[in-house]
């Protein structure tokens, strides 16, 4: 209720009620003079409201505006709280199964019994969304096909240890070694990035060019053809040809 309504409805009662408490009767011109000062401050309540409602109208919209904003806002925090926490989560549930890879010390045949696809399926999904990152890419990629290439390469000289010249079983236990501290390599670096060690690509890129320095002559182009055969591998390619992982 406006302050005019309470005027008009007060001065309408009390008005009349202070002359019959005095005892007297409120004559015609005192009831012209309270009609006219009630329709006064009524027509003048209405006069305001109709000047000042545009305000009001605006005022109490611009509330409710920021009554929905800080909804939409507050949701909004929550959600990208909720994405966020998952997320830092997810990266660190990813550095911690990584360390396994990262720190592993087993012997050339205790993985010929590894499922390659297994291993990297659990930790692909977590992996996934850190694949915009160009550095993490390139981490990841060394890490699968280093990791491949490690059983792969122990599960043909594990079924064929009988039947391989000893120079080719060399050249397998190289490149074992070579895939093996390739993959060590590319999950350091990972666990660094997603630790924000801002060291990780100077350390992936030490190790390896030490690598391909220390292992040159298993760089083949067709790892299949040239070691995973029972045939005589094919002649080393020359030095400007060989690949790197």
């Amino acid at each position: 209720m406006l302050f005019t309504d309470k005027v008009s409805i007060v001065g309408g009662v009390l008005a009349p009620a202070i002359f019959f408490a005095r005892g007297e009767a409120m004559d015609a011109a005192y009831q012209g003079y309270l009609a006219w000062a009630i329709l006064t401050v009524v027509g003048g309540g209405i006069a305001l409201r109709l000047v000042t409602a545009p305000y009001f109208i605006w005022r109490d919209d611009q509330k409710e505006i920021s009554r929905l904003r800080d909804e939409i806002a507050d949701t909004s925090r929550k959600r990208r709280q909720f994405f966020e926490e998952t997320f830092l989560q997810d990266r660190a549930d990813l550095a911690r199964q990584l360390t396994h890879y990262a720190m592993v010390n087993a012997p050339m045949d205790a993985f010929s019994n590894f499922d390659a696809d297994a291993h990297l399926n659990e930790i692909t999904p977590k992996a996934v969304i850190q694949l915009g990152d160009p550095n993490f890419r390139v981490y990841w990629e060394t890490f699968c096909l280093a990791f491949r290439n490690l059983v792969r390469g122990a599960k043909f000289t594990k079924d064929n240890v009988d039947r391989l010249p000893g120079e080719q079983m060399r050249l397998l236990r190289d490149r074992f070694e070579y895939d093996f501290n390739a993959m060590k390599a590319g999950s350091t670096a990972m666990i660094f990035i997603l630790t924000e060690n801002h060291d990780h690509n100077k350390i992936y890129v030490d190790l390896l060019e030490k690598l391909n320095t220390k292992y040159s002559r298993v760089q083949f182009d067709d790892l299949s053809a040239n070691l995973w055969t029972l045939s005589e591998p094919q002649s080393l390619p020359n030095a400007d040809e060989k690949k790197p992982l």
